[in-house]
């Protein structure tokens, strides 16, 4: 199978690799009317995934052949030495920490400035006052009692 006589659009390369899954079942439902939309339209991509499924199912059919020799897989570990000098790392970065806050010292009285906290303002001092001034308002007739103190225009 040559590559190089496909087309090499967008289009094409996804619909010949879902072509590539089709023949495993790997295709959602979506990806298969896809591709069969595209295979309608496309000789090439046709020709390339009746290629694919015929290659594949000459594999599934095919006796397995005895290897040679064994195949063995590596297993990646850490190495101990690498885990070693993180650790002496880390605990020499703390040895440093504890060693600059230990040199500061205590803080002395002369470098301690007084927190300074804002002033606030209590405007509820006369709340009862104002309550009272507002029913006498009502009572009179000159303030609406459907509108609270809140709802006042400024």
């Amino acid at each position: 199978m040559d590559m190089t006589r496909f087309p090499t659009g967008v289009l094409c390369e996804r619909a010949r690799s879902w072509a590539a899954l089709a023949p495993d079942g790997e295709l959602s439902e979506l990806e298969r009317h896809l591709l069969d939309s595209h295979l309608v339209r496309c000789a090439a991509c046709s020709r390339f995934s009746v290629e694919v499924a015929a290659i594949a199912l000459e594999l599934r059919h095919a006796d397995l052949q005895p290897l040679p020799h064994l195949v063995s897989v590596p297993m990646w570990r850490r190495r101990q030495r690498f885990a070693r000098i993180r650790t002496v790392g880390a605990a020499a970065a703390v040895a440093l920490m504890a060693l600059g806050i230990a040199s500061r010292g205590p803080i002395a009285p002369t470098e301690h400035k007084p927190l300074k906290l804002p002033q606030i303002t209590d405007f509820s001092d006369n709340v009862q006052g104002e309550d009272a001034q507002f029913r006498s308002l009502r009572h009179a007739g000159i303030l609406d009692a459907s509108r609270s103190p809140r709802h006042l225009p400024i």
